[in-house]
């Protein structure tokens, strides 16, 4: 699908649905791209997070249902999906600075904010680096979560575990035994430093793992984990510069707006994708890559 129909549907969608409960995987699903890569793709095209324009767009309504009738607030909070008139009451006053039931009266300023959509521009040329890759099956060691909000990053493989301090038992073992030791037993290229995201989401979290491909006898340290990765077909993606949401948000919206629908490739939903990332100082030289699962069309 276009892009830009895709992202205009799901706005559609969205103001379709305000007084109904909306799914973050049937907005990817619009699309066609994982829940973690379309909330990435629409904070950075749209200047918001997801969650906050629905919740926006929803307390902009409930405007309207305040001041032009009399609906209990209660109702009006269920109306919009809110668990409580509490919780209602909260994000009201935190979006309008007044209350519900003073918003209620005349000569109140209130705000609202409008449904988005996304038009096509026209910008510079800029190349795009990537070649395409064949990779047999491997392992990541790592931390694992939902998203990357839940794995703490100081603690990951190539933080804490790997650069002097201590194993994530907390007695150093894991360094000593895994990479002091002169002969790692798990370190392979090109994925030393590496995040692998599913595209299936389990209730709109998508299964993230962080840490190193890993060869070898899996070692007794407690919290780490370890997935598989199928061999597949990758366009594996060159990008130059600092790292961080945004410099990620950006190289992924030209990957699935610019690059994908130009391909003679489609995503391979089986296979996650990920993220690798050579050591070196991170500076305006530095190259970071992304591996993007695909198939023939």
């Amino acid at each position: 699908m276009d892009w830009l129909k895709g992202m205009n549907k799901v706005l559609d969608h969205i103001e379709n649905n305000l007084t109904q409960p909306i799914l973050y995987e049937s907005l990817s699903r619009i699309v066609g791209c994982s829940v973690y890569e379309f909330s990435r793709i629409f904070s950075f095209i749209a200047g918001m997070s997801i969650s906050e324009y629905i919740r926006r767009r929803r307390l902009s309504q409930a405007v309207f249902d305040i001041q032009n009738g009399n609906a209990k607030i209660i109702d009006i909070a269920l109306k919009y999906c809110y668990e409580s008139p509490s919780t209602f009451s909260r994000a009201f006053k935190e979006l309008h600075g007044v209350s519900p039931l003073f918003a209620r009266k005349m000569s109140v300023p209130l705000k609202t904010y409008p449904p988005i959509s996304f038009v096509l521009t026209i910008k510079r040329v800029n190349n795009m680096d990537f070649r395409i890759e064949q990779h047999d099956s491997f392992t990541i060691m790592g931390l694992s979560g939902y998203s990357e909000e839940d794995i703490p990053w100081e603690k990951t493989l190539w933080g804490e575990f790997l650069d002097g301090g201590s194993g994530p038992d907390g007695s150093g073992t894991f360094n000593q035994a895994f990479f002091n030791n002169g002969n790692p037993s798990f370190y392979t290229a090109p994925f030393w430093q590496i995040g692998a995201y599913d595209f299936n989401s389990i209730d709109g979290k998508t299964p993230t793992i962080i840490g190193a491909e890993y060869k070898g006898t899996k070692p007794n340290i407690e919290n780490l984990s370890f997935k598989t990765i199928p061999a597949a077909t990758w366009a594996v993606f060159s990008i130059k510069g600092e790292t961080g949401p945004v410099a990620y948000s950006a190289a992924w919206a030209r990957i699935l707006t610019e690059w994908l629908p130009q391909s003679n490739y489609i995503r391979n939903e089986d296979v996650p994708n990920l993220d690798s990332y050579p050591g070196g100082t991170i500076d305006d030289n530095y190259v970071w890559e992304i591996w993007f699962p695909i198939l023939m069309k």
